[in-house]
């Protein structure tokens, strides 16, 4: 055999695996600018088609979680502040380590020194919370 006709074989053997590598890579490449392409424009359809903004909260795109601070102030006056409570006396020292009388001494000399535990209105005019529930 000869050999330039062997090696002439496997170069072009080489080169049409090359071209067919390169034909490839180019398809590819084609196509994945057609993907991006597609993208930008539904993103910019998107855009100019999307709904005015609704802010919920106090901070533009921030969801409000209601948290039921009413509610939370109701179930703890009943369960340890309300004249016939649902936890005695005893429950009460046991969860707060004092008694009712002293912490309740406590939360007014607290809400005379500092404004912060004075409940006041947000502004959605809500009820924030009460001194009770800032002095659990």
């Amino acid at each position: 055999m000869n050999p330039n006709f062997i090696s002439s074989s496997s170069s072009s053997d080489e080169d049409d695996e090359n071209s067919h590598m390169i034909y490839t890579y180019n398809q590819f490449i084609q196509d994945m600018q057609r993907r991006i392409d597609n993208n930008n424009v539904l993103i910019q359809y998107l855009r100019d088609h999307q709904s005015p903004q609704i802010y919920l909260g106090s901070v533009p795109g921030h969801i409000v979680i209601n948290r039921d601070r009413e509610g939370a102030h109701a179930r703890l006056y009943n369960d340890y502040f309300a004249d016939n409570p649902l936890y005695n006396e005893t429950m009460f020292r046991r969860r707060f380590q004092m008694s009712r009388l002293l912490f309740l001494r406590i939360v007014d000399a607290v809400k005379e020194h500092d404004d912060y535990f004075v409940q006041r209105p947000d502004g959605t005019r809500r009820l924030g919370q009460s001194s009770l529930q800032k002095g659990c």
